[in-house]
């Protein structure tokens, strides 16, 4: 099988919703995919890995996706048939590899020895012997389910008979595990539960006939009459002063009351607002020390309480009774009689107590200049209302008693007619008969069980012995051996057939990030020539296997690939090391063997470029033909320049497939430039001081070194979540290219002719 594209991808990563590109070349034999970090390079491989595990990425489940292939078309509909397929990326790594596990075990890759074959036959022998019992078993457990079914289903209908019976809407208070429970504890001694025809007829009318009585809440409200009266006397027995009282107005007090919201009134007035007369002058003066601040505080105190009494009064008119329909009649007729006293002493004799308060007040108001002695019986009162209160909530309290002992006989009542339903209950729902038969068969399950124990423990041990005898550690050891130059780092084979990686006989701890890589790598690729596995039919995907590792090893895993995946049936490889990518260039020969009759080179490979660009707002991953330039010249760099050499040429710049990663490009094509021009090891930003230090445009400087030092950075959070400035981008790209010209015009035409199709 091999695939020929990739029709569409939806809902997944950056893919939101791919289509393949008319233009774009078909797969061949071997594809080679170039692409930056965060690409999507990563994400198209778990999407081959998802035909790999026959099931869709656990967080996309609403992806869709159509593959055409040579042999019929792929879909999320039909991920769960067999395809011949291998993926190795990060995913592979993590379900094989736990770095952090003390053992550091890994499963065997299974290369079967000739001293095995034996082993094989035995095993076969056995694994027919076992499937033998697993069918008896589970023709054993057939039986068993059925007739535990039957069982539960008398048991559930029994339940909701006896539930009916007794009133009881709530299922889990009685289901068929609490009538098993009830059989289980009385079929010893049956008789002895069963009530006869009157027993069972005068407990039913008593547990039907009893009435649904609830606890009742104590009465409680506050009384506040007797505060107020002690504030009261306070304020009516002081005395307030003033500088001069004016006899006429203390001896009225309605006329005092009118003149001192007159005074109020005739503020910074000179006529009388009555009669229009000319006020006299020292007309103010003399009101203002018959009206002293201690008559206004008075005055303000008695307005206080005033204010206060009425809602109260409300609130003792409106406070509410339990009905004594709520009591056990035996404590009926005794509340209602303690609460119409309690509630004629409270709208009676303490409503009028504060009534009277209120009175005082106003007498007060008209006496401001008078001591006032008042003697209200509010403390008592309130004595004698408490203890209403405490008669009433004694009677509640024996009320609540009373009705707590009522529940417990009716659930003495209810117990007994329960077991009596469930003793009935046994012979008519066959239990006995039931319960036995499937203890038998239980009996039976375990005995299969355990034969199947002993039985699947001899197939371990067989494979045990096969997977010590198989050769797929020393494979893997040899070509360990050719990366790191010795056999320091090497995989030890353990008894229980798993293998342990160990660095100088002792487990391999604090691996280094290239290290795991290489082992990882070799690992898969050992596991491509395991005895059931043909590679030739094979789909092999391999994701950036040079992440992490240095020029030498990234020569060597080259060579490591071109040797084992030359028979491979179709290859993906994909990378963002351009270093490593110009190597795939010449991974496949033309006419090795110098058979006329073999296909060109042309036809069995092809390359293409994943990128992230910027659509309606969105950031997606695309897949397209590589660019020319890519594939003819081996450099990165002049790639770079084209880019930008596109974008400056570009009359519609907001349309530019790559705006988005542009400063990116700028940074890198600029760093690349440096590097050759500069060989001196110093740092990008003094690199940068040189190139611009002639450039005489300050703004058009600023605007550059703004997007190369910020807008490049994805570690940046303040920028990575902005879309670049057009304006200053074309700033950016503007000025680098005619410094450049500038400063190095040959290279600079040289570039300019090297990216000419």
């Amino acid at each position: 099988m091999k695939i020929q594209k990739i029709s569409k991808i939806q809902n997944f990563s950056l893919y939101k919703n791919f289509s393949w590109d008319n233009s774009c070349p078909e797969f061949k034999q071997f594809n080679f995919f170039y692409g930056w970090n965060y690409s999507g390079k990563t994400s198209l491989s778990r999407l081959i890995r998802c035909l790999e595990e026959k099931k869709l990425h656990l967080d996309y489940f609403d992806m869709k996706f159509f593959l055409e292939t040579e042999n019929g078309n792929i879909s999320e509909s039909n991920i769960r048939e067999d395809f011949p397929i291998r993926v190795f990326n990060e995913d592979f790594v993590k379900d094989n590899f736990k770095w952090d596990d003390e053992k550091h075990r890994i499963n065997p890759v299974l290369i079967i020895g000739k001293e095995s074959i034996e082993l094989q036959n035995k095993l076969k022998e056995k694994e027919v012997e076992k499937q033998k019992i697993e069918e008896e078993k589970s023709s054993n457990e057939k039986e068993f389910n059925e007739k535990s079914k039957q069982l539960d289903s008398n048991l559930t209908n029994k339940a909701t008979d006896i539930r009916k019976i007794l009133g009881i809407t709530n299922q889990r208070e009685f289901d068929k595990n609490g009538l098993e429970e009830k059989i289980e504890e009385i079929q010893k001694n049956i008789s002895e539960y069963i009530l006869s025809d009157d027993e069972e007829n005068k407990n039913l009318s008593l547990y039907r006939d009893q009435t649904k009585y609830e606890t009742i809440s104590n009465l409680s409200f506050e009384l506040k009459a007797d505060s107020i009266y002690k504030k009261l006397k306070n304020i009516c027995e002081r005395k307030i002063t003033a500088q001069q009282i004016i006899e006429k107005l203390k001896s009225n007090p309605e006329l005092n009351q009118w003149v001192r919201k007159g005074l109020d009134l005739h503020k910074k007035k000179e006529y009388c607002q009555f009669c229009g007369n000319k006020l006299p002058d020292d007309l103010f003066e003399k009101l203002n020390k018959h009206f002293s601040e201690e008559y206004d505080k008075l005055m303000q105190e008695l307005n206080s309480l005033e204010g206060k009494i009425n809602p109260y009064k409300n609130y003792i008119n409106n406070i509410q009774f339990t009905d004594k329909a709520r009591f056990y009649p035996d404590f009926a007729e005794q509340y209602e009689q303690k609460k119409e006293e309690l509630k004629s002493k409270l709208q009676g004799d303490y409503i009028n107590a504060l009534n009277d308060l209120i009175k005082k007040i106003e007498e007060k108001r008209n006496k401001p200049f008078d001591i006032l002695n008042i003697d209200l019986s509010t403390t008592e009162l309130e004595k004698q209302l408490n203890q209403y209160v405490n008669d009433v909530n004694t009677i509640i309290g024996n009320n609540n008693t009373k009705i707590e002992q009522l529940e417990n006989e009716k659930a003495k009542i209810k117990l007994k007619l329960i077991k009596h339903y469930s003793a009935k209950a046994i012979d008519k729902i066959k239990y006995s008969e039931l319960k036995h038969q499937i203890e038998e068969l239980e009996k039976q399950k375990k005995e299969k069980k355990s034969m199947l124990d002993n039985i699947s423990q001899e197939i371990n041990e067989i494979n045990l012995k096969i997977k010590q005898a198989n050769i797929g550690a020393e494979k893997i050891n040899e070509y360990l051996k050719q990366f790191f130059g010795d056999d320091q780092i090497k995989l030890n084979p353990l008894d229980d057939g798993t293998y342990q990686i160990q660095r100088a006989e002792i487990i391999a701890k604090n691996l280094s990030t290239g290290e795991k890589n290489i082992i990882s790598l070799i690992y898969f690729m050992t596991k491509l020539e395991e005895n059931n596995f043909d590679k030739s039919n094979a789909i092999i995907f391999i994701d950036d296997p040079v992440s992490s590792l240095d020029s030498n090893h990234i020569f060597q895993v080259y060579g490591f690939l071109s040797e084992k995946l030359k028979d491979c049936g179709q290859v993906f490889i994909t990378t963002h090391n351009f270093d490593f990518f110009n190597l795939l260039k010449d991974m496949v020969k033309s006419d090795p063997d110098g058979t006329p009759n073999r296909r060109s080179k042309k036809d069995k490979e092809n390359y293409y470029l994943i990128k992230k660009i910027q659509s309606n707002g969105d950031k997606i991953s695309t897949i397209t033909e590589l660019p020319k330039i890519l594939r003819n010249f081996k450099s990165e760099y002049n790639y770079l320049f084209s880019k930008l050499k596109e974008f400056n040429d570009s009359n519609d710049k907001n349309n530019f497939e790559l705006l988005y990663i542009l400063p990116n490009i700028v940074r890198r094509f600029l760093e690349a430039y440096l590097f050759a021009k500069y060989p001196d090891g110093s740092k990008f930003k003094a690199k940068a001081d040189k190139f611009f230090k002639d450039f005489k445009e300050v703004s058009e400087k600023q605007t550059t070194l703004k997007i190369l030092d910020e807008y490049s950075h994805e570690e940046n959070p303040e920028h990575i979540q902005r879309f670049p400035d057009i304006n200053e981008i074309e700033v950016a790209v503007n000025t680098i290219f005619s410094i450049l010209e500038n400063k190095d015009k040959e290279h600079y035409v040289a570039l300019c002719e090297s990216i000419i199709n």
